[in-house]
Parts: structure tokens; C-alpha cells; sequence
């Protein structure tokens, strides 16, 4: 957290900062917030902007069943990058994606071709949005490279953010950012700005029955009999920083099997193979894939997506955790979810790019196996 001219920013560099207050304090000068009021009888049409990754974006769409709930009459939009239309289109409370791939967030291109498609992306969705006229749009994102300029010019009729990410003098109402919270204690705040309860609120996936009837035929096939357990491994992670090494997952993937009789199934687009245990083919579908999370007994797997898709089901879920991230904001939400994480004084540090040690990943299989033990005790 940075401060400039009086206000707090979620920057690394204080100069950004400085800059960004700069910005601000012209523009309050200008335009100041919370001078008007949602008027909720007359939301027809909802946008919700959650731009950055899919980890991200699966967690802000806990807001949605709520939304629905308040607004039943009402048009839910969803802006968010491409990557993210695998899950979202199974969400049943949007109406319609609108992709927008934004530079800062993309990671599917190289340099060129991600300024060229956040410009011509950016010009294009403020022309949807104006089109559209959406009543309600709220930005989820608190980090600065938010949708907050696109929104105001995309004509938004009344629009709810947080300050920290800059241009919060864009906002009709500006929701407090509150330290040493979780990511859903933020979402919840956005809920309530717009006068809804977000009591008991968490992300929630649902298979439907046809893809868990195509999972189970996936597992027969991979040699998991019908009801019998067995644990899934993710390997990758949104930055290659967070990766774990090969040899820690191939120890516990050994020591499930020695100590549990649980064989394991790895979703492994790091390594292209773990020793220990069967690989899950790479082409399974998004559903599928949540499927077989569904019926596993365990997760094991980073500080990335699929954690908090397994979580989201109740699946028993550990964490190895990097060091890069803080993990009282971004732990996953669910009633058995165990985060193993090393304590190091530097962490976290929020450098993507980690540093040249990575104390922090250096996590034993051991300790892992203590957190496993948590959820399924003695031998199997």
C-alpha cells in the first residue's frame, strides 16, 4: 500500500503512486462521488468488471447468484478476459460475456500483439458498453489497471469501485478497501454499497449430472474404479515463480500411494509428467475437469485456480504456497482447504518475479503430508 496527496494506492512503486495522486486530485476537483443514489427500481441492465485472471474472476463471481437474487428482473454482463469464458459461460447468471483482453492482464500473447488487442479491445467495449447502458456496473477489481476509465466512458449510469486502484472520482460510490482482510470480505463490501445482504457469501461450482457421467467414464479409463478414492495434483500456476519442483511432486504422489493406497491423478502442464502418478489428459473439458475435482478426495495444487474451483465443491483441498502472495487475501474459501506455507520474514513479498533464493517454496513433501492427514487420518 502506497499513499500520495492524502489517499491509498495499491502500487509497488511509490512514484506510481505519486502519479496516480496527481491524477486523482485533479479529478476530484472536478467530479467528487457519493453525490447520487442507486435508483434500484430502475436497474434493468447490470455489468460486473473483474478483468484480470481466472482465479480472480471464478472468486468475484460469488457476487452474481446475490445480484440475482436483488435484481431479478435485471440483465447480468460480464466483463473479463477471454481466458476466462471456459468457466464463465457455465455461469447461469450472465447473460452475456464481453471480452475484453487488457494489456497488464494478459498472458496468452506476446508485447506487440497484447498492446494492439488491449487498444483496439478498449475501443471497442467502450462502444458496447454506451450501446448497451448498462444502470449498475461495479468494479471488482481493487488494484490499479482497472476497467474504471472504460466504465465511466462506456457511459455507465451509476457505477461502484474501489479507490485504490486510482480514478475513484469516476465512481457514483467508492467502496473502503480494508487491510488484512480476505478477498471475499472486499466482494462482500461491494454488495453491501449497492444494499445487499452478502452474509455467508463464497465462490460455489456445480457440475452438471452429464459432465460428472463423462468424468466418471474419464476415470474408469484411467484405471480409478467406480467410488474408489483418489487424490488430483495440479502443477502449474498463473507465474512460473509459484512452481514447486518436480521431485517434491513426485515424492507425494509416492508417499499418498504408500501411505494411503490413494493413487493420483496430475494435471501436469509444467512437467509433462509426474513418476508417481497418471497423467490427466490435457484436452479434458472445463466441466469435465471440475467433475473430476468433485469426486476426488483430495487436492493438492498452488496458489492458482483450480484450488479454489476444488475448494468451491468441498473437496479437500492443500495449498503449497508462494511466498510472492498473501494468503490471509487469497486462500481459497471452503470448510477444508489447509495452506502449507513456509515462514519466511520476507513474505509476503508481492514480487512476481520472486527472487534469486525462493526461500519460501521450499516446502517438504512432509509437510504436506502432515496437512493431508488433516482431512483423511489413518491408512485408507
Amino acid at each position: 500500500m502506497r499513499q500520495a496527496f492524502g489517499r491509498d494506492y495499491l502500487y509497488e512503486k511509490p512514484y506510481m503512486a505519486f502519479l496516480q495522486g496527481l491524477v486523482d486530485s485533479a479529478g476530484y476537483l472536478i467530479r467528487r462521488p457519493g453525490k447520487r443514489r442507486l435508483d434500484k427500481a430502475g436497474v434493468r441492465r447490470i455489468l460486473i468488471s473483474r478483468i484480470d485472471h481466472l482465479g480472480d474472476v471464478f472468486i468475484a463471481s460469488s457476487v452474481l447468484p446475490r445480484l440475482k437474487k436483488a435484481f431479478p428482473s435485471a440483465r447480468i454482463d460480464f466483463l473479463a478476459g477471454e481466458w476466462t469464458r471456459a468457466y464463465l459461460n457455465t455461469n447461469p447468471f450472465i447473460d452475456r460475456v464481453i471480452p475484453y483482453n487488457a494489456f497488464r492482464h494478459n498472458r496468452t500473447a506476446g508485447l506487440f500483439k497484447r498492446a494492439i488487442d488491449a487498444v483496439a479491445g478498449y475501443l471497442r467495449v467502450a462502444g458496447e458498453l454506451r450501446r448497451a447502458g448498462h444502470d449498475l456496473c461495479i468494479n471488482l477489481r481493487t488494484y490499479p489497471f482497472n476497467a474504471s476509465t472504460l466504465l465511466y466512458i462506456g457511459g455507465c449510469r451509476y457505477s461502484v469501485g474501489f479507490g485504490t486502484g486510482g480514478y475513484g472520482f469516476l465512481l457514483d460510490r467508492v467502496i473502503p478497501y480494508m487491510d488484512g482482510v480476505d478477498e471475499i470480505t472486499h466482494l462482500s463490501a461491494a454488495l453491501e454499497a449497492v444494499g445487499i445482504d452478502a452474509q455467508g457469501l463464497r465462490p460455489r461450482f456445480e457440475p452438471s449430472e452429464d459432465a460428472l457421467r463423462r468424468a466418471d467414464a474419464l476415470l474408469k479409463g484411467l484405471g480409478i474404479a467406480e467410488g474408489e478414492p483418489f487424490a488430483v495434483f495440479h502443477t502449474g500456476a498463473g507465474t512460473p515463480v509459484k512452481r514447486w519442483s518436480r521431485q517434491a511432486w513426485t515424492e507425494l504422489g509416492s508417499k499418498l500411494m504408500d501411505y494411503y493406497g490413494l493413487k493420483t491423478l496430475a494435471s501436469d502442464p509444467v512437467y509433462n509428467g509426474i513418476n508417481s502418478c497418471i497423467a490427466l489428459p490435457a484436452l479434458v473439458s472445463f466441466e469435465e475437469y471440475a467433475a473430476v475435482l468433485k469426486r476426488a478426495a483430495l487436492f493438492v495444487g498452488l496458489d492458482s485456480f483450480p484450488a479454489h474451483l476444488a475448494a468451491s465443491m468441498d473437496t479437500p483441498v492443500v495449498v503449497v504456497w508462494c511466498g510472492v502472495n498473501d494468503a490471509v487475501r487469497w486462500r481459497p474459501a471452503g470448510p477444508r482447504v489447509a495452506v502449507v506455507k513456509r515462514g519466511v520474514g520476507c513474505a509476503p513479498c508481492f514480487k512476481k518475479a520472486g527472487c534469486a533464493g525462493m526461500e519460501c517454496m521450499r516446502i517438504e513433501p512432509g509437510e504436506c503430508l502432515e496437512a493431508v492427514a488433516a482431512f483423511l487420518g489413518g491408512r485408507m
